[in-house]
C-alpha cells in the first residue's frame, strides 16, 4: 500500500504542474481592456449579500472589472476547490482558510501576493504576527481579512423562560457541565423540547482551547502531535453521564432536522459555541435581537487562554491570468472603509487599520456586540495565547473529528474508545510531517 504522505506530496506537484499549464490558457479578458475575474467564498447568505454589496461597489469604482461570484456551504466550498485545484481551474479570488493554508501554498496552487505588496496591494496597516499566518513557502500567498476568538453564544430570553441561572464570565468546566445538565433537565417538559447544548466534546476547536488550557502546544512546527490518545480520552470523556439517553445534550438526530438552521438558532437550546464574528448570522437565522456572548470555560488555572486567530483569508489561484487585478480586489475588501461599512463584522474584526478605524457599527446591533466583545476579552486578560499553529493536513483531521467520527458518536454508535483509535490512526496519514 503506497504511503499516503508520499502520495499527497506527490499530488502537490502535480497541481502545480497542472496550474502552470493552465495560467498559459485562455486569460479571462474580453479583448476589449475588460477584465473578468471569479471570486468564490464558503458562508451563508448573509454573508453573500454582503459581499455582493461591496463586489457591486468595487465594480462601479472598477468599470473595467467584472466580478463573477459564487459561495457554497463550507465542506462543499473545499470539495469544489480540490477539484478546482486538480484540473488547474483554481478562482482568481478565493476565501481561504487557516487550517488549510500550507496544503495550497507549499502545493504551489496560491500566487505570491508580494509581488505587489506597496503597489495594488496595502498591506501596511495590519499587525505583521497577524500578516504573517497568511505565509506559506516563504511567500505570502494570503491577507487576512480579520480576527476572531472563540464564545459562548446565549440567548438570556429563553435562559429566562427556564428558570436557569447562566454562570459567571469566570466559570469553570465544571460550572458549565452543571448549566447543562439544568438546562436539559428544566427544558424537559417544553414544546417542542429544549435541550441542554451540543456536545462540547465533538467541537474540535474547544479540543484544542482545552489542550492550550492545559499547557499543550497542540501541533509542533514540523506537523508532529503533541498530544496524546489519553489526552483525547480524557477531554470525550469529561461529558459522560451527560449524553444520551439521559438526553441533556442536543441530539444528533434533530440537529439534522433543523438543517440549516442549529438548535440554538431554534431556540431549542439555549446556548452554543461558536466563533465571535458568526453572531450576525445567528441574529438573524433566530429573529433575535439579543442573543449575547461570554468567554469558553476557564482552564484549571482560572485563566481563559484564549487567543486571536484570522477569521479567513483571501487568496488568488496561482493559475489566475490577472494576478494584478485580483490584488487590487483583495485590496478593496481588506482597506476601503466604504467596503468596511458594507461588510461590517461578518468576516471578523477588521485586520487592517484602515477599517478598523473607520469601522461603524449600529448601537445595539450584533456588530457592536462582537466589537464589545473582543474588545473586553483584550482589557480582561482573557487573550494570552498565540493561535495554534496550523500543520498541514490540519482542515483534514479537524474534518475527520467533526464531520466523519463526530457523526457517529453522536448516533451513539461509537465508544470513546474507538473514537479515539480511528482518529489517531487517521490523522497518522493525513498529518504531513517533515
Amino acid at each position: 500500500m503506497p504511503n499516503t504522505k508520499t502520495a499527497l506530496r506527490g499530488l502537490a506537484v502535480a497541481l502545480a504542474g497542472a496550474l502552470t499549464l493552465t495560467a498559459c490558457g485562455g486569460d479571462g479578458g474580453s479583448g476589449d481592456g475588460k477584465v473578468t475575474l471569479r471570486f468564490t467564498w464558503w458562508g451563508t447568505e448573509g454573508r453573500a449579500d454582503r459581499y455582493q454589496e461591496a463586489v457591486d461597489l468595487f465594480e462601479e469604482q472598477n468599470p473595467d472589472i467584472t466580478v463573477q461570484t459564487s459561495f457554497a456551504e463550507f465542506n462543499d466550498y473545499w470539495t469544489q476547490r480540490s477539484t478546482d485545484g486538480t484540473s488547474g481551474e483554481l478562482p482568481d479570488v478565493m476565501q481561504m482558510d487557516l487550517s488549510r493554508l500550507l496544503e495550497y501554498g507549499n502545493g504551489g496552487l496560491l500566487h505570491d501576493l508580494g509581488e505587489f505588496e506597496g503597489d495594488v496591494l496595502d498591506t501596511s496597516g495590519i499587525e505583521e504576527e497577524l500578516l504573517a499566518s497568511g505565509r506559506a513557502n516563504e511567500q505570502l500567498v494570503a491577507v487576512p481579512t480579520g480576527t476572531n476568538t472563540f464564545a459562548l453564544f446565549y440567548n438570556p430570553d429563553l435562559i429566562e423562560e427556564l428558570g436557569v441561572e447562566l454562570p459567571e464570565w469566570d466559570y469553570d468546566w465544571d460550572e458549565y457541565r452543571e448549566f447543562m445538565r439544568a438546562t436539559g433537565e428544566a427544558g424537559a417538559g417544553a414544546d417542542p423540547r429544549v435541550h441542554g447544548p451540543n456536545d462540547y466534546t465533538m467541537i474540535w476547536w474547544l479540543f484544542m482551547i482545552h489542550l492550550v488550557q492545559q499547557g499543550v502546544e497542540p501541533f509542533a512546527e514540523n506537523g508532529e502531535m503533541n498530544f496524546s490518545e489519553d489526552d483525547m480520552r480524557e477531554f470525550i470523556g469529561s461529558a459522560d453521564g451527560l449524553r444520551e439517553p439521559e438526553n441533556l445534550t442536543f441530539p444528533t438526530a434533530r440537529t439534522e432536522q433543523l438543517l440549516p438552521k442549529s438548535g440554538f438558532t431554534s431556540a431549542e437550546t439555549p446556548v452554543e459555541f461558536n466563533w465571535d464574528n458568526m453572531l450576525s448570522q445567528a441574529s438573524q437565522d433566530a429573529g433575535s435581537d439579543n442573543l449575547q456572548l461570554m468567554p469558553p470555560p476557564s482552564g484549571p488555572d482560572g485563566e481563559k487562554h484564549l487567543f486571536l486567530k484570522p477569521t479567513m483569508q483571501l487568496a488568488v489561484g496561482a493559475n489566475s491570468a490577472h494576478p494584478e487585478e485580483s490584488a487590487k480586489l483583495i485590496d478593496f475588501l481588506i482597506n476601503s472603509p466604504e467596503a468596511g461599512e458594507i461588510i461590517g463584522t461578518e468576516l471578523g474584526i477588521p485586520a487592517a487599520r484602515e477599517r478598523l478605524d473607520s469601522l461603524q457599527v449600529e448601537p445595539g446591533s450584533p456588530d457592536e456586540r462582537v466589537v464589545e466583545y473582543e474588545q473586553r476579552v483584550r482589557d480582561e486578560g482573557y487573550v494570552t495565547e498565540s493561535a495554534p499553529f496550523h500543520p498541514e493536513g490540519f482542515g483534514a483531521v479537524e474534518q475527520e473529528y467533526v464531520h466523519v467520527l463526530g457523526n457517529e458518536f453522536g448516533y451513539g454508535d461509537m465508544s470513546v474508545d474507538d473514537f479515539v483509535e480511528r482518529w489517531f490512526s487517521e490523522a497518522r496519514n493525513l498529518l504531513i510531517t517533515y
